[in-house]
């Protein structure tokens, strides 16, 4: 049996598909126009640039805290793998040594 909450939930998804329609019209009219994409691309622009910024400030400051920042916990992490991977090799290496040296 449909009740009134049937109803209103079609008629809600009427409306919703309509905006939905007419949001997509608004936006391809928008991206259409040239100084209204200038104007995103320096709105984008700015904010990246700030970001940079906003990022050598805070990298800048823990530094003067003497507070690692992930840039320095990465560098560790790449030579904490390269050891590991050298020791490794060194592992193998006196494996097959001593493998040689029990033979003789």
């Amino acid at each position: 049996m449909a009740g009134k909450g049937d109803k209103h939930d079609g008629a809600v998804h009427t409306i919703l598909g309509l905006g939905e329609e007419k949001m997509g019209e608004v936006v391809n009219q928008l991206l259409a126009n040239e100084v209204f994409v200038q104007a995103m691309q320096r709105a984008i622009s700015g904010s990246i640039g700030a970001k940079r910024n906003l990022d050598k400030g805070v990298s800048t400051l823990l530094s003067l805290v003497n507070v690692p920042t992930l840039d320095d916990v990465d560098k560790v992490k790449d030579k904490l793998d390269e050891l590991e991977e050298t020791i490794g090799e060194i592992a193998a290496k006196v494996e097959r040594l001593s493998r040689k040296g029990a033979k003789t």
